[in-house]
């Protein structure tokens, strides 16, 4: 009997283990229940590919187009695009200009950019074209580049975007219409001569704005030399004027396409417009050692703090449930395990 009344004991303690382990894991999936099963799948599949098919006088081992080209001298550019489905396809096939978007990167996707002087890519290369591909088809399409008799400085930058008509996807669980459109796009980077441009670098503004809804504000730079500049380590600050409190700053890596002008957010971290003279300063410097600084003042009025009413405000986390169930999923674990342990002794204590 005395080794019955043991084994219950054991049998009750066990069960108790695992009670205290499902109530732990109950709670657990009610505090987070966006941790457990928040994966989704979203069918993108690849449908075709594009590469460049590099000339002769490639420049560099990269997989966009590198060239130095001479004045005067005309050439053919191919790209190969692959259909990879059973099925037609439709390929439209621009030629950019590349900007720098407002991330800091350089973008090759917009195809009425302006830029600050030329020759431009546009106006050097032959396009767009619609090329209609068979299922499996593979085919090589071809763009003349003429540069002008007397060549050009520095550098022009664009791109070939290529990219399928948007097609609807079915409907995601969360109840959102999908699309599916796949691009691809080739860089073109073209030097005619070997002499070095020097950059020129400008703040020609700073003015407060909204962000995807959020408070910001917005440094027009603009890079008014045929100049590319890369992975440039850039640090904004924000003070009052004649002040040198720091009330903003970020700091990121950015990229300058040659003849562009971007605007450049700078987040005011979800705090209110304030009425007030302002001083924004930008800090670059190349990988080179090359340094600029760049200042520009400006104003907030009672016009701009209006933005305070259209910004997107935070939703306030109420704190209360998740501490109230943590406190009782903190007490269900003290009280059985001291449960557990008293059931233990009084094991022991039988079994002498």
């Amino acid at each position: 009997m005395r080794h019955l009344s043991i084994n219950n004991q054991h049998i009750k303690s066990r069960l108790l283990s695992i009670v205290l382990i499902y109530i732990m894991t109950l709670l657990l999936t009610l505090i987070f229940p966006n941790s457990i099963n928040a994966s989704g799948k979203v069918n993108n599949q690849v449908t075709f590919n594009a590469e460049a098919i590099l000339p002769k006088n490639q420049h560099s081992e990269v997989s966009y187009y590198d060239l130095r080209v001479r004045p005067g001298a005309t050439q053919k550019l191919f790209i190969r695009l692959r259909n990879l489905t059973n099925a037609k396809q439709t390929i439209m096939v621009k030629t950019n200009n590349a900007i720098t978007n407002q991330n800091g990167a350089i973008d090759y996707s917009k195809s009425n950019a302006p830029l600050l002087g030329g020759p431009t890519f546009k106006q050097l290369i032959l396009g767009p074209q619609t090329v209609l591909l068979k299922p499996k088809e593979v085919r090589r399409v071809s763009f003349q580049l003429k540069i002008p008799p007397k060549g050009f400085k520095g550098t022009v930058l664009g791109g070939f975007y290529c990219y399928t008509k948007p097609v609807k996807a079915a409907t995601s669980a969360s109840g959102l219409s999908l699309t599916n459109n796949f691009a691809y796009t080739i860089g073109a980077k073209l030097e005619c001569a070997s002499s070095k441009i020097q950059p020129k670098l400008s703040l020609i503004k700073a003015t407060p704005g909204l962000d995807n809804g959020y408070l910001s504000i917005f440094a027009t730079l603009q890079n008014a030399a045929p100049v590319l500049l890369s992975k440039l380590d850039m640090r904004a600050t924000v003070t009052k004027k004649n002040h040198h409190e720091i009330l903003k700053r970020t700091h990121k890596k950015i990229s300058i396409a040659p003849r562009t002008r971007f605007r450049l957010p700078i987040s005011w971290n979800d705090e209110p417009l304030k009425s007030g003279r302002y001083v924004l300063t930008v800090d670059l410097s190349s990988s080179t050692g090359k340094k600029w600084q760049l200042i520009q003042e400006f104003k907030i009025t009672g016009d701009d703090a209006k933005l305070n009413q259209k910004a997107v405000e935070l939703k306030k986390t109420d704190n209360k449930l998740f501490y109230l169930i943590i406190g009782l999923l903190v007490g269900i674990i003290v009280i059985l395990s001291g449960y557990i342990y008293y059931v233990k002794q009084k094991n022991n204590k039988t079994e002498k």
